[in-house]
Protein backbone atom coordinates (compact mmCIF):
# COMPACT_ATOMS: atom_id res chain seq x y z
CA UNK A 1 0.00 0.00 0.00
CA UNK A 2 1.22 3.21 -0.72
CA UNK A 3 1.37 6.92 1.38
CA UNK A 4 -2.12 7.61 2.89
CA UNK A 5 -3.72 4.33 1.60
CA UNK A 6 -5.09 1.81 4.13
CA UNK A 7 -3.19 -1.82 4.73
CA UNK A 8 -4.29 -5.24 4.35
CA UNK A 9 -4.64 -5.52 8.24
CA UNK A 10 -6.50 -2.04 8.71
CA UNK A 11 -8.92 -3.28 6.06
CA UNK A 12 -9.44 -6.68 8.05
CA UNK A 13 -9.58 -4.80 11.17
CA UNK A 14 -12.69 -2.06 9.40
CA UNK A 15 -14.61 -5.76 8.32
CA UNK A 16 -14.42 -7.03 11.27
CA UNK A 17 -15.95 -3.85 13.31
CA UNK A 18 -18.44 -3.80 10.67
CA UNK A 19 -18.99 -7.29 11.14
CA UNK A 20 -20.06 -7.28 14.98
CA UNK A 21 -20.75 -3.45 15.95
CA UNK A 22 -24.33 -3.64 15.85
CA UNK A 23 -25.35 -7.23 17.19
CA UNK A 24 -26.26 -6.35 20.10
CA UNK A 25 -29.25 -4.57 18.53
CA UNK A 26 -30.37 -8.60 19.29
CA UNK A 27 -31.60 -7.95 22.81
CA UNK A 28 -31.62 -11.70 23.67
CA UNK A 29 -27.60 -10.99 23.42
CA UNK A 30 -27.16 -8.41 26.05
CA UNK A 31 -24.68 -8.75 28.94
CA UNK A 32 -26.11 -8.84 32.36
CA UNK A 33 -22.79 -6.66 34.55
CA UNK A 34 -21.10 -9.19 36.47
CA UNK A 35 -20.84 -8.45 40.19
CA UNK A 36 -16.78 -8.20 39.86
CA UNK A 37 -17.42 -6.08 36.79
CA UNK A 38 -19.10 -3.29 38.67
CA UNK A 39 -20.12 -0.83 38.64
CA UNK A 40 -19.42 -0.51 34.85
CA UNK A 41 -19.85 2.83 33.00
CA UNK A 42 -23.53 3.92 34.58
CA UNK A 43 -24.66 0.38 35.01
CA UNK A 44 -24.92 -1.51 38.67
CA UNK A 45 -24.44 -5.45 39.54
CA UNK A 46 -27.58 -7.08 38.13
CA UNK A 47 -28.17 -4.83 35.46
CA UNK A 48 -28.96 -6.01 31.48
CA UNK A 49 -27.32 -3.11 29.45
CA UNK A 50 -29.73 -2.05 27.10
CA UNK A 51 -27.41 0.31 24.99
CA UNK A 52 -26.27 -2.10 22.28
CA UNK A 53 -22.82 0.00 22.01
CA UNK A 54 -21.94 -0.56 25.89
CA UNK A 55 -23.42 -4.02 25.69
CA UNK A 56 -21.06 -4.65 22.96
CA UNK A 57 -17.98 -2.50 24.85
CA UNK A 58 -18.67 -4.77 27.93
CA UNK A 59 -17.75 -8.12 26.01
CA UNK A 60 -15.15 -6.34 24.20
CA UNK A 61 -13.72 -5.54 27.74
CA UNK A 62 -14.29 -8.97 29.74
CA UNK A 63 -15.41 -11.63 26.92
CA UNK A 64 -13.54 -10.87 23.72
CA UNK A 65 -13.28 -15.07 23.23
CA UNK A 66 -17.18 -14.42 22.17
CA UNK A 67 -16.26 -12.02 19.50
CA UNK A 68 -14.05 -14.36 17.17
CA UNK A 69 -13.53 -12.11 14.34
CA UNK A 70 -12.83 -9.14 16.72
CA UNK A 71 -10.56 -11.77 19.12
CA UNK A 72 -8.62 -12.53 16.04
CA UNK A 73 -7.38 -9.61 15.64
CA UNK A 74 -3.39 -8.48 16.77
CA UNK A 75 -3.79 -6.53 19.86
CA UNK A 76 -2.47 -3.27 18.11
CA UNK A 77 -5.73 -3.17 15.90
CA UNK A 78 -7.86 -4.89 18.97
CA UNK A 79 -6.95 -1.51 20.52
CA UNK A 80 -7.99 0.32 17.79
CA UNK A 81 -11.13 -1.58 17.53
CA UNK A 82 -11.52 -0.56 21.25
CA UNK A 83 -11.08 2.78 21.16
CA UNK A 84 -13.90 3.17 18.65
CA UNK A 85 -16.76 1.39 20.79
CA UNK A 86 -15.68 1.27 24.06
CA UNK A 87 -13.49 4.28 25.15
CA UNK A 88 -14.46 7.12 23.02
CA UNK A 89 -18.63 5.90 23.54
CA UNK A 90 -19.40 8.60 20.33
CA UNK A 91 -22.62 7.78 18.38
CA UNK A 92 -22.01 9.92 15.28
CA UNK A 93 -26.08 9.51 14.29
CA UNK A 94 -26.84 10.97 17.28
CA UNK A 95 -25.28 14.32 16.30
CA UNK A 96 -26.34 14.03 13.14
CA UNK A 97 -30.00 13.52 14.04
CA UNK A 98 -29.42 15.74 16.80
CA UNK A 99 -31.28 12.37 19.06
CA UNK A 100 -29.51 13.27 22.17
CA UNK A 101 -28.15 15.98 24.45
CA UNK A 102 -24.63 17.15 23.54
CA UNK A 103 -23.29 15.86 27.32
CA UNK A 104 -24.77 12.29 26.23
CA UNK A 105 -23.29 12.65 22.49
CA UNK A 106 -19.67 14.10 23.17
CA UNK A 107 -18.48 14.46 26.83
CA UNK A 108 -17.00 10.76 26.94
CA UNK A 109 -15.37 11.76 23.55
CA UNK A 110 -14.01 14.60 24.64
CA UNK A 111 -12.15 13.64 28.02
CA UNK A 112 -10.95 10.35 25.90
CA UNK A 113 -9.41 12.83 23.69
CA UNK A 114 -7.61 14.84 26.32
CA UNK A 115 -5.99 11.50 27.71
CA UNK A 116 -5.14 10.17 24.56
CA UNK A 117 -1.86 10.17 22.38
CA UNK A 118 -2.19 12.42 19.30
CA UNK A 119 -0.83 9.94 16.91
CA UNK A 120 -2.84 7.15 18.10
CA UNK A 121 -5.74 9.93 18.52
CA UNK A 122 -5.37 10.12 14.70
CA UNK A 123 -5.53 7.45 13.46
CA UNK A 124 -8.03 5.75 15.05
CA UNK A 125 -10.51 8.52 14.77
CA UNK A 126 -10.59 7.82 11.75
CA UNK A 127 -11.32 4.71 11.84
CA UNK A 128 -14.74 5.55 13.59
CA UNK A 129 -15.62 7.75 10.52
CA UNK A 130 -14.84 5.41 7.86
CA UNK A 131 -16.21 2.61 9.92
CA UNK A 132 -19.60 4.80 10.43
CA UNK A 133 -19.87 5.24 6.62
CA UNK A 134 -19.58 1.31 6.22
CA UNK A 135 -22.49 1.51 8.53
CA UNK A 136 -24.87 3.52 6.99
CA UNK A 137 -24.59 0.97 3.56
CA UNK A 138 -24.66 -1.78 5.79
CA UNK A 139 -28.20 -1.14 7.86
CA UNK A 140 -29.52 -2.86 4.47
CA UNK A 141 -29.21 -6.73 4.20
CA UNK A 142 -27.52 -6.77 0.73
CA UNK A 143 -25.20 -5.21 -1.08
CA UNK A 144 -27.15 -3.72 -3.44
CA UNK A 145 -29.34 -2.93 -0.36
CA UNK A 146 -26.09 -0.84 0.85
CA UNK A 147 -25.45 1.24 -2.52
CA UNK A 148 -29.38 1.97 -2.50
CA UNK A 149 -28.83 3.20 0.68
CA UNK A 150 -26.60 6.31 -0.34
CA UNK A 151 -28.13 6.69 -3.90
CA UNK A 152 -31.97 6.60 -3.38
CA UNK A 153 -32.59 6.65 0.43
CA UNK A 154 -30.15 9.75 1.04
CA UNK A 155 -30.95 13.16 -0.66
CA UNK A 156 -27.44 14.47 -1.27
CA UNK A 157 -28.60 17.52 0.55
CA UNK A 158 -28.54 15.25 3.92
CA UNK A 159 -25.49 13.34 2.55
CA UNK A 160 -23.63 16.23 2.37
CA UNK A 161 -24.73 17.60 5.91
CA UNK A 162 -23.84 14.02 7.55
CA UNK A 163 -20.35 14.54 6.34
CA UNK A 164 -19.86 18.16 7.12
CA UNK A 165 -20.56 16.60 10.65
CA UNK A 166 -17.05 14.93 10.62
CA UNK A 167 -15.44 18.28 10.67
CA UNK A 168 -17.59 19.61 12.70
CA UNK A 169 -16.70 17.35 15.39
CA UNK A 170 -12.76 18.34 15.24
CA UNK A 171 -14.12 21.33 17.38
CA UNK A 172 -14.65 19.41 20.32
CA UNK A 173 -10.52 19.70 20.87
CA UNK A 174 -11.03 23.50 21.24
CA UNK A 175 -14.73 24.07 22.37
CA UNK A 176 -17.45 22.47 25.08
CA UNK A 177 -19.52 19.61 23.73
CA UNK A 178 -22.50 21.91 23.94
CA UNK A 179 -20.60 24.48 21.90
CA UNK A 180 -20.24 22.08 19.30
CA UNK A 181 -23.60 20.56 18.70
CA UNK A 182 -25.10 24.44 18.70
CA UNK A 183 -22.45 25.05 16.10
CA UNK A 184 -23.40 22.16 14.18
CA UNK A 185 -27.72 22.70 14.57
CA UNK A 186 -27.24 26.24 13.29
CA UNK A 187 -24.94 25.07 10.32
CA UNK A 188 -27.63 22.71 9.43
CA UNK A 189 -30.59 25.05 9.80
CA UNK A 190 -28.35 28.19 7.62
CA UNK A 191 -27.77 25.40 4.77
CA UNK A 192 -31.12 24.03 4.04
CA UNK A 193 -32.43 24.25 0.78
CA UNK A 194 -34.58 25.82 0.60
CA UNK A 195 -33.56 28.72 3.12
CA UNK A 196 -35.66 28.78 6.57
CA UNK A 197 -34.66 32.09 6.76
CA UNK A 198 -32.58 33.56 9.76
CA UNK A 199 -31.27 31.30 12.71
CA UNK A 200 -34.64 30.76 14.67
CA UNK A 201 -34.59 32.72 18.60
CA UNK A 202 -36.90 32.12 21.32
CA UNK A 203 -37.67 29.41 24.13
CA UNK A 204 -38.68 26.96 20.77
CA UNK A 205 -35.18 27.97 18.95
CA UNK A 206 -33.46 24.45 20.46
CA UNK A 207 -36.78 22.20 19.57
CA UNK A 208 -37.05 23.75 15.84
CA UNK A 209 -33.06 23.46 15.42
CA UNK A 210 -33.35 19.81 16.19
CA UNK A 211 -36.24 19.14 14.82
CA UNK A 212 -35.04 19.82 11.45
CA UNK A 213 -32.03 17.15 12.14
CA UNK A 214 -34.13 14.73 14.12
CA UNK A 215 -37.16 14.72 10.98
CA UNK A 216 -35.22 15.11 7.96
CA UNK A 217 -37.48 14.99 5.22
CA UNK A 218 -40.06 15.43 7.38
CA UNK A 219 -38.79 18.70 9.27
CA UNK A 220 -41.59 21.03 7.24
CA UNK A 221 -44.95 19.25 8.60
CA UNK A 222 -42.99 18.79 11.76
CA UNK A 223 -41.92 22.18 12.11
CA UNK A 224 -45.51 23.69 11.16
CA UNK A 225 -47.04 21.65 13.31
CA UNK A 226 -45.69 23.39 16.48
CA UNK A 227 -47.66 26.28 15.72
CA UNK A 228 -50.66 23.79 16.65
CA UNK A 229 -48.99 21.97 19.38
CA UNK A 230 -51.20 22.66 23.10
CA UNK A 231 -49.02 24.90 25.41
CA UNK A 232 -48.09 22.42 27.86
CA UNK A 233 -46.67 20.03 25.24
CA UNK A 234 -44.69 22.85 23.78
CA UNK A 235 -43.45 23.92 27.12
CA UNK A 236 -42.46 20.23 27.86
CA UNK A 237 -40.43 19.91 24.17
CA UNK A 238 -38.82 23.30 25.05
CA UNK A 239 -37.85 22.99 28.25
CA UNK A 240 -36.44 18.88 27.89
CA UNK A 241 -34.83 19.75 24.16
CA UNK A 242 -33.24 22.52 25.69
CA UNK A 243 -30.98 20.89 28.40
CA UNK A 244 -27.59 20.17 28.31
CA UNK A 245 -26.38 16.93 30.48
CA UNK A 246 -23.30 18.62 30.16
CA UNK A 247 -22.61 20.94 34.14
CA UNK A 248 -21.76 24.41 33.92
CA UNK A 249 -23.04 24.42 30.25
CA UNK A 250 -26.03 26.06 28.19
CA UNK A 251 -26.76 26.49 24.85
CA UNK A 252 -26.59 30.62 23.70
CA UNK A 253 -29.64 32.57 25.57
CA UNK A 254 -31.76 33.59 22.30
CA UNK A 255 -31.92 29.90 21.89
CA UNK A 256 -34.02 28.24 25.15
CA UNK A 257 -36.24 29.02 27.76
CA UNK A 258 -34.43 31.46 30.56
CA UNK A 259 -35.87 29.08 33.08
CA UNK A 260 -33.86 26.12 31.95
CA UNK A 261 -30.35 28.63 31.18
CA UNK A 262 -30.78 30.39 34.41
CA UNK A 263 -31.51 27.23 36.64
CA UNK A 264 -29.38 24.16 35.01
CA UNK A 265 -30.77 21.00 35.79
CA UNK A 266 -31.41 17.22 34.82
CA UNK A 267 -31.05 14.51 34.10
CA UNK A 268 -31.43 15.36 29.91
CA UNK A 269 -33.30 12.57 27.70
CA UNK A 270 -32.16 11.04 25.09
CA UNK A 271 -35.14 9.68 23.06
CA UNK A 272 -33.73 6.60 21.42
CA UNK A 273 -35.50 6.33 17.78
CA UNK A 274 -36.84 9.59 18.82
CA UNK A 275 -35.58 10.56 15.11
CA UNK A 276 -37.09 7.28 13.59
CA UNK A 277 -40.20 8.10 14.45
CA UNK A 278 -40.68 11.08 13.36
CA UNK A 279 -39.14 10.33 10.37
CA UNK A 280 -41.86 7.31 10.07
CA UNK A 281 -44.37 10.53 9.61
CA UNK A 282 -45.82 9.69 6.39
CA UNK A 283 -49.51 11.09 5.98
CA UNK A 284 -50.01 10.69 9.77
CA UNK A 285 -50.20 13.91 11.63
CA UNK A 286 -47.67 15.48 12.46
CA UNK A 287 -49.14 17.44 15.80
CA UNK A 288 -50.06 14.09 17.35
CA UNK A 289 -46.59 12.55 16.55
CA UNK A 290 -44.67 15.65 18.69
CA UNK A 291 -47.91 15.28 21.36
CA UNK A 292 -46.28 11.57 21.44
CA UNK A 293 -42.47 12.88 22.37
CA UNK A 294 -43.64 15.05 24.48
CA UNK A 295 -45.71 12.43 26.46
CA UNK A 296 -42.51 10.58 26.82
CA UNK A 297 -40.53 13.47 28.10
CA UNK A 298 -43.33 14.15 30.16
CA UNK A 299 -42.95 10.95 31.92
CA UNK A 300 -39.27 10.68 31.76
CA UNK A 301 -38.81 13.62 33.72
CA UNK A 302 -41.96 12.23 36.43
CA UNK A 303 -39.58 8.97 36.67
CA UNK A 304 -36.64 11.38 36.94
CA UNK A 305 -37.19 14.39 38.81
CA UNK A 306 -35.35 17.89 37.63
CA UNK A 307 -32.49 18.80 40.20
CA UNK A 308 -29.61 21.01 39.98
CA UNK A 309 -27.08 17.97 41.39
CA UNK A 310 -28.15 15.71 38.17
CA UNK A 311 -27.52 18.91 35.47
CA UNK A 312 -24.62 17.16 34.43
CA UNK A 313 -25.68 13.27 33.35
CA UNK A 314 -28.45 12.13 31.33
CA UNK A 315 -31.02 9.09 30.78
CA UNK A 316 -31.56 6.84 28.25
CA UNK A 317 -35.26 6.24 27.12
CA UNK A 318 -35.73 3.61 24.18
CA UNK A 319 -38.81 3.39 22.13
CA UNK A 320 -38.19 1.10 19.91
CA UNK A 321 -41.19 -0.45 20.20
CA UNK A 322 -43.02 2.89 18.91
CA UNK A 323 -40.48 3.99 16.28
CA UNK A 324 -42.61 2.36 13.31
CA UNK A 325 -45.95 2.66 14.41
CA UNK A 326 -48.98 4.23 12.39
CA UNK A 327 -51.19 6.68 14.23
CA UNK A 328 -53.70 4.45 13.83
CA UNK A 329 -51.55 1.69 15.42
CA UNK A 330 -50.48 3.63 18.65
CA UNK A 331 -54.38 4.25 18.66
CA UNK A 332 -55.13 0.51 18.09
CA UNK A 333 -53.54 -0.75 21.35
CA UNK A 334 -56.38 0.73 23.80
CA UNK A 335 -59.08 -1.39 21.71
CA UNK A 336 -56.85 -4.47 21.70
CA UNK A 337 -56.80 -4.06 25.75
CA UNK A 338 -53.17 -2.76 25.94
CA UNK A 339 -51.45 0.17 26.59
CA UNK A 340 -48.12 2.09 25.97
CA UNK A 341 -46.18 2.18 29.58
CA UNK A 342 -43.05 3.45 29.65
CA UNK A 343 -40.62 0.98 32.00
CA UNK A 344 -37.71 2.00 34.07
CA UNK A 345 -35.11 -0.41 33.60
CA UNK A 346 -32.55 0.65 36.23
CA UNK A 347 -31.19 4.04 37.18
CA UNK A 348 -29.84 5.02 34.23
CA UNK A 349 -32.66 3.54 31.43
CA UNK A 350 -36.21 3.48 31.01
CA UNK A 351 -38.31 1.80 27.17
CA UNK A 352 -41.55 2.32 26.52
CA UNK A 353 -43.24 -0.85 25.72
CA UNK A 354 -46.66 -2.33 25.11
CA UNK A 355 -48.35 -4.34 27.53
CA UNK A 356 -51.98 -5.72 28.08
CA UNK A 357 -53.76 -4.43 30.55
CA UNK A 358 -54.31 -7.81 32.56
CA UNK A 359 -50.26 -7.10 33.36
CA UNK A 360 -50.41 -4.52 34.92
CA UNK A 361 -51.38 -5.42 38.31
CA UNK A 362 -48.10 -7.90 38.11
CA UNK A 363 -45.89 -5.02 37.69
CA UNK A 364 -47.31 -3.13 40.29
CA UNK A 365 -46.71 -6.09 42.61
CA UNK A 366 -43.81 -6.67 41.52
CA UNK A 367 -42.64 -2.45 42.59
CA UNK A 368 -41.43 -2.04 39.04
CA UNK A 369 -41.81 1.56 38.09
CA UNK A 370 -43.74 2.58 35.04
CA UNK A 371 -45.82 5.22 33.65
CA UNK A 372 -48.75 4.90 31.17
CA UNK A 373 -48.55 6.77 28.17
CA UNK A 374 -51.80 9.46 27.92
CA UNK A 375 -52.46 9.94 24.03
CA UNK A 376 -54.83 12.24 22.17
CA UNK A 377 -56.41 11.22 19.56
CA UNK A 378 -54.87 12.18 15.82
CA UNK A 379 -56.61 14.84 14.17
CA UNK A 380 -57.71 14.06 10.50
CA UNK A 381 -55.56 13.89 8.07
CA UNK A 382 -57.30 16.19 5.76
CA UNK A 383 -56.24 18.64 8.41
CA UNK A 384 -52.78 18.10 8.74
CA UNK A 385 -50.40 20.75 7.72
CA UNK A 386 -48.33 20.40 5.32
CA UNK A 387 -46.50 22.44 2.12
Amino acid sequence: AGPGMPTPTRVMTLLALTAVHDIMKVQTLLPTVQPEHAPYHDYAAGDMIGDHDEALSYVMDYYPELLPSFNGLSDEEKKSVQFTQCEICFNQGWLVQAEAPPGTILTRFRETLKRTDMQVRKRDVALYFVHWVTDLAGAEPTPLGGCEKFVIKFPLQVLNSFLRSFKVVTLIATQTETQVMEDYLTMRWREHMPSLGPVPKGDDALVKLRLLCMAQTNSEPLLKALALLSKEDLEVLCAELSRTGCLGQSFSAPLVPKSVRATPQGPAFLVYYGPAYLQSLGSDDPVFRLGVLAEVFRLARSMWPASAEEAGKSVTVRIDAIKACSDNEMQQAERNLRVWAMVKKNNSEAMVEGIALKELEGLKDSNIDFRVLALKAPRRASKVVRA
